[in-house]
């Protein structure tokens, strides 16, 4: 049975835990007036990898790691839920319509996707990091 004490403490440690991890990920906050759909590409093992979409709407903000940042590089590409223009870049990963997870970042069409430019994220060395997509 649970006592108060214990109740506390393990509320205690849960918060703790909480904080700790809350601190080290890459989050992305919409700063527009629209829906937006955030996909993220990143370099690993000895491969390309994107995977997509997470739906953030005006004003909130999304987790998209929620580990410490390991790498000194990630790549964003950010999109209206309504067709519109987004946020891309000069670097083609491999995306689709519909939530994804996609190994390499050539040949996109071909194995069924379709091919979108990312823009560069640097995290400088930070374990932690937000991005504002703004107008």
């Amino acid at each position: 049975m649970w006592t108060a004490g214990l109740k506390a403490a393990a509320v205690a440690v849960a918060v703790v835990a909480s904080a700790s991890a809350a601190e080290a990920r890459l989050t992305v906050c919409n700063r527009v007036s629209e829906p937006v759909k955030v996909a993220l590409g990143v370099e690993e093992g000895d491969g390309w990898r994107s995977r997509g979409w997470w739906h953030i709407a005006p004003g909130e903000c999304r987790a998209l790691l929620d580990t410490d940042l390991k790498l000194l590089e990630y790549y964003l590409r950010a999109e209206p839920e309504e067709p519109g223009t987004g946020w891309g870049g000069d670097f083609p990963f491999c995306i689709d319509d519909k939530d994804f997870e996609i190994g390499g970042d050539t040949d996109c069409e071909a194995r069924g996707h379709r091919t979108a430019g990312f823009f560069l994220l640097s995290t400088d060395g930070a374990s932690s990091m937000t991005h504002n997509l703004t107008d």
